[in-house]
C-alpha cells in the first residue's frame, strides 16, 4: 500500500469512526472502505499509538477519543473565532445585557468556547472558557441533543458523569425526550437552574454543517433568574435563533460544505 494511500485511508478510518462514539468493528470498517481486513488492523493500530483511536476490550469495537475533538478544536480556533462568530455574540450580548456563550460539539460532548458579557450591573455572571456543558442539565445541551438521533441522544447520554447536578436536574430519561421533542417545535432550549442554582439560560442550536444535521455548536444566553424568567427567555429566543443562523452561514464547515456543492452541481 503507497504511502498516500495509507493516508487517504487513515483520515478516511477517522471519518467513519467519528459519527460512531460506541465504536466500529473491523469487519464494519472494512466494508466501509472497500478495503481487506488485514489493511484496516495496520491502519488502526497506527491510530492507536498516534492516540486518535482507542479499542473497547469488551466489544473489541475502535473508537475515536477526544483527541480527535481537540484537533478540531484547535483547527477551529485557528479558522479565527473571533472574526467569524464574536461580533454575533457581541452584538447579541450587548442587545441583551446578559452573558452569551458559543458552545461547540465534538463526538459526544459539548465544550464552551467562547462568550461575550453584556451584563453590566453587579448582579452577573463569568464562568471559565473550555468546560463542557453538562447535555441534561444546560439549555445548550439540551438545544444540541435536539438535533441528534434517538440512538445518538442514548450514547451521549451514557458517557454523563453528571446526572444530578442540582436538585432540579435529575436525570428523567422519559422527560428528557419530551422536553427535546418541544425543543425541536420552536426551535430554541431553556433551563431553570438546572446547572447553577440561581442561574437560568435560553439556548438555540447552529447548524453549521448545514439544515437537517447534527448540530455543530449552540449559542445560549445566561442570566440570574430574577432577570432570566420564562416569560424574558422567550422574549429573546427570536434575537438568539437569529444570531445562530447568522452564525451557521458563515462556520467553516459549512462554507467548506456549500463550496463544494456549488461545485458538482
Amino acid at each position: 500500500m503507497a504511502l498516500t494511500d495509507g493516508v487517504v485511508n487513515a483520515m478516511r478510518v477517522l471519518e467513519l469512526l467519528a459519527p460512531h462514539p460506541e465504536g466500529r468493528r473491523v469487519t464494519d470498517i472494512a466494508e466501509g472502505l472497500g478495503i481487506n481486513k488485514a489493511i484496516v488492523h495496520r491502519l488502526l493500530a497506527a491510530l492507536v499509538d498516534a492516540g486518535y483511536v482507542n479499542q473497547d476490550p469488551r466489544t473489541s469495537s475502535y473508537f475515536a477519543t477526544h483527541s480527535l475533538g481537540a484537533l478540531g478544536l484547535r483547527q477551529l480556533s485557528s479558522s479565527g473565532v473571533d472574526t467569524w462568530a464574536q461580533r454575533s455574540l457581541d452584538s447579541l450580548a450587548a442587545e441583551c445585557e446578559e452573558l452569551v456563550r458559543l458552545a461547540v460539539a465534538t463526538n459526544d460532548s459539548l465544550k464552551w468556547i467562547a462568550k461575550a458579557q453584556g451584563a453590566n450591573s453587579s448582579l452577573r455572571i463569568d464562568p471559565v472558557m473550555g468546560q463542557d456543558a453538562v447535555p441534561h442539565a444546560t439549555a445548550s445541551g439540551k438545544a444540541w441533543l435536539a438535533t441528534l438521533s434517538p440512538d445518538r441522544v442514548a450514547t451521549v447520554l451514557a458517557h454523563e458523569s453528571h446526572l444530578d447536578v442540582t436538585a432540579r436536574s435529575p436525570l428523567d430519561r422519559s422527560a428528557l425526550q419530551v422536553e427535546l421533542e418541544e425543543v425541536r417545535h420552536r426551535g430554541y432550549a431553556t433551563t431553570i437552574e438546572e446547572m447553577d442554582l440561581g442561574i437560568s439560560a435560553v439556548a438555540a442550536p447552529i447548524r453549521g454543517a448545514g439544515p437537517g444535521r447534527e448540530a455543530t455548536g449552540t449559542i445560549s444566553i445566561a442570566g440570574p433568574s430574577v432577570r432570566m424568567t420564562r416569560a424574558r427567555m422567550a422574549g429573546l429566543s427570536a434575537r438568539l435563533i437569529a444570531a445562530a443562523a447568522d452564525i451557521s452561514r458563515s462556520w467553516p464547515s459549512y462554507t467548506y460544505l456549500v463550496a463544494d456543492e456549488e461545485l458538482s452541481a
